[in-house]
């Protein structure tokens, strides 16, 4: 076992081994040394790890690499860790888990007590797709506040302040159960610095109170009866006469038609706070909705669904370009949970009582104990139902006020 001091001068006297391996152990610093073989000097360190009999061999770094002074401060720090009982062995690090932002989704889809509804989890796979697909199999700490605040921006710029509120809030929620799931893993939320640069009210969210006013009900109701597409045109005629939310009626099928009775069956969305009593709610058709459904059965259809989508959607799952093509068509702007709020906004105008215009949305009775003791039929709201639908067709197809129809012809 030869020995020596490892200095830079020393280095250029090692003659490196034709075969094998020799060991050249330090004068000055016990077990730190050189190891020549015939193609590399490399530094280690040697020495008994305290609490057993081992002596780890721990290599530090080829010379070239690393100066003997260099060397020598990284043995000193490897020897004194095998002092206190522990291996500096790259090897015998703890490995550490990765947690990708891909991960964290999922799990939070998962880990809801309360099962997310279809809706929902079509939203956010939208969002994490759209705006944090370049993320997914990236390590969750490896994402910045920087790196957020620079993704919300973007995301305001190109897609609205309140995409990019809901997605950023989402993207939040991720981090909360990574921490809470994977406490050193994941040991940051980089979402806090879009608080701490905007403020505690960085995004603050407005209920939307926006409908079809009856002015703009006849250019718009005209442009979706002249629709060159006529599934889009029955989707969004059905919305208005129905109420109904949007992926209540995309999943409807033939099957939730009783044309007998004139009454459709569906499956409400469950909303957070507003959970319907029943899983299958019974409404009736008014004369406008039961001739359209009537005349769309007619007409064939392609699979179980009223409104069939494209594959692998074996049902309607996107209706934003109906919604693109009536608003370039008529200037009416409006959004699909418009047409529900328009239908509730007349059923309102008619003084329609509260207890109906409830059941006619599917909205929880909740604590309201005088409510949950009216049990409210399909047929006690089949005279509601037509008198919205008729009030509806009155303001659809009035015609604008004499000076109103001066003005366009000037």
């Amino acid at each position: 076992m030869p020995r020596l001091k490892i200095t830079k001068a020393n280095m250029a006297g090692i003659i490196k081994p034709v075969s094998k391996q020799v060991d050249y152990y330090d004068t000055e610093l016990a077990g730190f040394g050189v190891r020549a073989t015939k193609d590399v000097l490399t530094f280690f360190v040697r020495s008994t790890l305290r609490g057993t009999t081992q002596k780890p061999f721990i290599p530090i770094g080829t010379y070239g690499t690393f100066t003997p002074d260099q060397a020598r401060i990284k043995a000193k720090e490897y020897l004194r860790r095998l002092d206190n009982g522990e291996n500096p062995h790259p090897k015998a690090q703890p490995k550490h888990e990765t947690i990708t932002i891909q991960d964290l989704y999922r799990q939070y889809i998962s880990g809801k007590k309360t099962p997310l509804g279809d809706s929902t989890v079509y939203a956010y796979n939208s969002w994490m797709n759209n705006h944090f697909s370049d993320w997914l199999q990236l390590p969750a700490n490896s994402i910045t506040g920087s790196m957020v605040l620079d993704r919300m921006a973007l995301m305001e710029k190109n897609n609205g302040m309140t995409q990019a509120a809901c997605s950023i809030k989402l993207l939040r929620g991720l981090y909360r159960i990574g921490i809470a799931l994977h406490p050193g893993v994941i040991t940051h939320n980089p979402v806090e610095a879009v608080r701490e640069v905007r403020g505690r009210e960085w995004a603050p969210r407005k209920r939307r109170m926006t409908y079809i006013e009856p002015a703009d009900l006849p250019a718009w109701f005209k442009a979706v009866n002249d629709y060159h597409l006529p599934k889009g045109k029955d989707y969004l005629l059905l919305l208005l006469y129905t109420g109904l939310r949007k992926m209540e009626m995309a999943t409807l099928k033939w099957s939730d038609i009783d044309f007998k009775t004139k009454a459709f069956t569906f499956t409400p969305e469950k909303k957070r706070g507003e959970k319907p009593e029943d899983d299958r709610v019974t409404m009736p058709l008014s004369v406008q909705a039961y001739r359209l459904l009537l005349q769309r059965k007619a007409q064939g259809w392609e699979n179980d669904y009223v409104f069939p989508g494209k594959h692998p959607s074996p049902h309607l799952s996107n209706a934003d370009n109906y919604k693109r093509d009536i608003i370039k068509t008529s200037g009416v702007k409006f959004c699909l949970h418009d047409l529900r709020r328009t239908f509730i906004t007349i059923a309102e105008s008619l003084d329609i009582p509260h207890y109906a215009l409830k059941a006619l949305l599917n909205h929880s009775m909740g604590n309201d104990v005088t409510g949950g003791y009216i049990i409210m039929s399909s047929e006690r709201l089949r005279e509601p139902m037509q008198r919205i639908a008729d009030k509806i067709m009155g303001l659809a197809t009035a015609k604008p006020p004499v000076e109103d129809q001066a003005q366009r012809a000037a």
